[in-house]
């Protein structure tokens, strides 16, 4: 059976595995890319032999000073662009790097954090023990029940009196005569009106009982604000005694580890939380510099096109093309080997051309296999698969049914469905005493009280605790129902 973490973390190791392929088939094109422009030089160079050759002192000049001259700005522009891409390769380097020390620090923080969960979890049958005859937590318990019961029946009257209100009130809000003098604030303080407006109003105010429905109406929309304020007072109540209760918890298992051990991993999970969100940062930036070296690869970035475009525009002119007839039309041993070293090249660059089509159709593939696979860990972490209480009963997620979702046989939804089906829960240690509905636990944790409460607030006793204004969203607070 295996762990989340060690899914989830195998899983990680593939995508790095994946990126180092990318990275390394980016340089690839990037040489190849960068040895057509060579050849093409070369090339140039054979034209110029063969215009030396076949032509006359002043024309053959002219010829070299244009091939030259489209050369020179071919290189210039193929000299920044090389300073370009160290500069970009040089940034990715850096943030590869940056990301593996993060990596590396937060498997060291995993470890850590699994050894101490792995500790709590075998201490709490004696921290039960200890708890279960503890006069003082169980009258604190007592204590937090009663306050958490007060604190839903709070919550449920002030929903009745707040339903109440928008059924009963519908028939107020639907009289336009009564709507008008309850917004001029008639029949009380606020009635500023005077002369031919206020007789107006008095006699309006006659005509519908005006006096009798106002104080009916006060009543029907004051009682939902007074409930609701009722219920926040009941909430921070129960989410005290609850606090309390948790620390009874807390300083039992402190007491059997002889360290503040639910503390230890409350700070390890708020490392790795931080790493994480540096490491993502760091994916952003790798994404988006992997993609910009991707166009220098592959000749796609202005610079690369501009000196292509110079060479090709020469190579392809009227005089040199006249220049190739010529010398396929005589007889001359030597024009046979420059026309021969031209075609050598031209094949050569056309056979370095279809490489570079092909691996970048591999690159494309790759990228596909890639946004599957930061799919798929972009899914475990946001169900909270990589948890302590994570395990999955198929071994194959991590050998070969991992091997088919990196080569590409399969897709992320379909390792995801595979991974859904058996993923299961640990049954943690204990007799159900301490950590009553996760109260107190560690966020990291969260196996132990699935049935729990979700806080209100953050941060609130890992994921435990009253929710302000609202009721508990898994009933009521039953002794011994944490797990």
């Amino acid at each position: 059976m295996l762990t989340g973490r060690q899914t989830l973390g195998t899983i990680e190791h593939s995508m790095a595995d994946l990126r180092r392929e990318e990275a390394e088939l980016s340089k690839r094109i990037e040489r190849s890319t960068r040895a057509v422009t060579d050849l093409q030089e070369r090339q140039s160079e054979a034209y110029r032999d063969l215009a030396r050759f076949r032509l006359d002192t002043d024309a053959a000049g002219t010829l070299n000073t244009r091939l030259d001259s489209a050369a020179r700005e071919a290189r210039r522009l193929l000299d920044k662009r090389n300073d370009d891409y160290k500069v970009l390769s040089e940034q990715l380097r850096q943030s590869e790097t940056e990301r593996n020390q993060k990596l590396k620090k937060r498997q060291e923080l995993d470890e850590a954090r699994d050894l101490a969960e792995n500790q709590m979890d075998e201490l709490m049958d004696a921290v039960d023990g200890r708890l279960e005859n503890d006069s003082a937590y169980l009258a604190q318990r007592e204590a937090t029940e009663q306050a958490i019961a007060t604190a839903e029946a709070a919550a449920d009257k002030a929903r009745t009196s707040e339903q109440d209100r928008d059924s009963k009130g519908k028939a107020y809000d639907a009289d336009p005569l009564f709507v008008y003098l309850w917004e001029r604030g008639y029949g009380t303080q606020d009635y500023t009106y005077r002369g031919l407006t206020r007789s107006l109003d008095h006699w309006v105010a006659g005509l519908i009982r005006y006096d009798d429905a106002r104080a009916n109406y006060a009543m029907l929309t004051g009682i939902p604000d007074r409930m609701a304020r009722h219920a926040e007072r009941c909430a921070e109540i129960a989410e005290v005694e609850e606090e309390k209760l948790a620390e009874f918890s807390r300083n039992a298992m402190t007491d059997a580890a002889g360290t503040d051990l639910v503390g230890s991993i409350e700070a390890y999970s708020d490392e790795i939380e931080q790493i994480d969100a540096d490491i993502e940062k760091l994916e952003q930036q790798i994404d988006t510099l992997s993609g910009a070296l991707a166009e220098f690869s592959g000749g796609e970035d202005a610079d690369f096109q501009k000196a292509e475009e110079h060479l090709s525009v020469s190579l392809k002119s009227d005089d040199l093309n006249d220049l190739w007839r010529a010398a396929i039309d005589t007889p001359s041993p030597e024009d046979e080997k420059i026309v021969q070293r031209i075609e050598d090249f031209r094949e050569r660059v056309e056979q370095v051309a279809r490489e570079i089509r092909q691996d970048r159709e591999l690159q494309r593939d790759i990228g596909r296999r890639r946004a599957e696979l930061a799919d798929v860990i972009k899914r475990f972490r946001s169900k909270g698969y990589g948890s302590w209480e994570s395990t999955f009963s198929d071994d194959k997620l991590t050998t070969v049914l991992l091997g088919e979702l990196v080569k590409g046989a399969i897709t992320g939804a379909d390792y995801w469905a595979r991974a859904e089906r058996s993923h299961k829960r640990r049954k943690p240690r204990g007799r159900k005493v301490a950590f009553p509905n996760g109260s107190g636990l560690p966020k990291s944790m969260g196996g132990f009280g699935r049935s729990r409460r979700r806080s209100g607030k953050s941060g609130g006793f890992g994921g435990g605790g009253f929710k302000r204004g609202g009721s508990f969203g898994g009933g009521g607070f039953k002794t011994g129902d944490q797990f």
